[in-house]
């Protein structure tokens, strides 16, 4: 069951026990005919834990106890011990497997609970990036695999008790995601991960090989295209744009002294040869690692909603999204800037205003379909509103980008339409300054 013991410390071995108490039973479940047998291990067993607890409730239990009651009491201790187990909703896609797992990490130390043994569950062969599972193993104690879980769990009900799978984080359908609560919270502290030693000499020796210098910087690129995951790419294709429409932004970041790295997959559209640009989705050195290394050590993510980025705002890094759809979703934390796709109505023949859709159910709509049966088509973002945000994400990189009033104004007016509900309701991070000046008639009046 403990297919990985992450700490192996003295003051996890009464958790430990008490799961491999668990374990035996799980192993006997079926077999009745050996009950003489299951009495000794489970007599053996609560020998062993008295030997290591001092625990009231266990010195009054025998291999015949009644199962129920021994499951109870070891759910029971295991609460007490304040041992919690964590699942992904869906950890074969990397934005899940970042976004939930940091937030849910997050949430015990703002709630006090540094002091809880947490395992995850997860089979490690499952998962969007084995790399990055790495580094969350890190801040668990064990690890258990989805299959011995799901025993336990068929066994004994009452464990699920101790088990969290958080929806609300970030799936929230048609309601507010808590992940902008939690983020707004956790503010500028510190990151939960940092790169280690070994990555970052990694980086260095991969980037050489790419032309890069000791003092060279770069920007993440990534852009959500048809192909990665064409099972359900139907539902999803609102989301999709032209990677050609980001060409004038990378431009901006060669012009400005550095270089771009193209994250991705084989399955997006290769791009062009340009000046200090990385291809990284059609290269040889496209791997696991890599994919968190470069997340990590950008100088910031230019993304979409696509759930990649998420793994530079786990590292601490600033995310500036474009073709954000729904409109109602925001990025994530204060360090970030985003802008929305626009909706047209073939109805009216013209634009919607931002009040138009985020007083609807426009705002919160996550498929394609339904966007077709209002008659309304998502337009992507242009080639200058993709470059203008970049210049802007840039400027607040080095501590130079400036708001006048009037950005304030104009920020005031789209938030004040973002209600209870929507989901980046409680958004700390800003829409992007250009944008919003540009699309102004679009907003409330001032």
């Amino acid at each position: 069951m403990l297919d990985q013991l992450i700490i192996p410390s003295p003051m996890i071995v009464d958790i430990l026990l008490i799961i491999v108490l668990c374990m035996i039973v799980v192993q006997f479940r079926h077999a009745r005919y050996q009950r003489k047998r299951i009495e000794k291990v489970l007599s053996d067993f609560r020998t062993m834990l008295l030997t290591n607890l001092s625990h009231k409730r266990l010195q009054t239990l025998d291999g015949s106890e009644n199962f129920k009651t021994l499951s109870t009491n070891i759910v029971k201790l295991l609460s007490e011990k304040k041992i919690r187990f964590f699942k992904n909703t869906l950890p074969e896609r990397i934005g899940h497997l970042a976004l939930e797992t940091d937030l849910w990490l997050k949430e015990l130390y703002l709630n006090g609970h540094q002091d809880y043994h947490c395992g995850i569950i997860v089979t490690p062969e499952s998962v969007a990036n084995p790399h990055l599972l790495s580094y969350w193993n890190d801040c668990f104690e064990f690890r258990i695999s989805l299959s011995d879980w799901e025993a336990l769990e068929a066994l004994i009900p009452e464990i699920k008790s101790l088990m969290s799978v958080r929806h609300d984080y970030g799936v929230a359908y048609l309601e507010t995601a808590t992940l902008y609560d939690i983020y707004k919270q956790w503010a500028d502290s510190p990151p939960l991960l940092n790169l280690r030693k070994e990555d970052q000499e990694h980086a260095r020796q991969t980037m050489r090989e790419w032309g890069m210098g000791e003092h060279d910087w770069f920007v993440c690129f990534h852009n959500r295209e048809p192909g990665y995951a064409p099972h359900d790419d139907e539902y999803h294709t609102y989301r999709n744009a032209a990677i050609e429409t980001f060409f004038p932004a990378m431009r901006e970041v060669v012009a400005q002294g550095g270089w771009v790295v193209r994250m991705g997959d084989p399955s997006m559209t290769p791009l062009p040869t340009m000046e200090r640009v990385i291809d990284y989705a059609h290269s040889a050195q496209r791997t696991a690692r890599m994919d968190v290394i470069l997340c990590a050590s950008a100088k910031a993510f230019i993304g979409n909603t696509s759930g990649l980025f998420i793994v530079s705002t786990i590292f601490g890094v600033p995310v500036a999204s474009v073709n954000f759809a729904p409109m109602s979703a925001m990025q994530y934390t204060f360090r970030d800037i985003s802008i929305p796709k626009l909706l047209y109505s073939d109805k009216k023949k013209r634009l919607l205003t931002f009040q138009e859709v985020l007083d609807s159910p426009l705002a919160n709509y996550r498929y394609a379909s339904h966007f077709e049966a209002e008659h309304v088509r998502v337009i992507d973002n242009t080639e200058d509103e993709i470059a203008n945000l970049v210049r802007e994400m840039l400027e607040r990189s080095t501590g130079s980008c400036e708001y006048t009033e009037e950005d304030e104004n104009l920020q005031k007016a789209f938030f004040s339409l973002i209600k209870n509900g929507h989901y980046g309701y409680g958004s700390a991070a800003r829409i992007g300054r250009d944008f919003l000046r540009k699309h102004k008639e679009l907003l409330p009046a001032i």
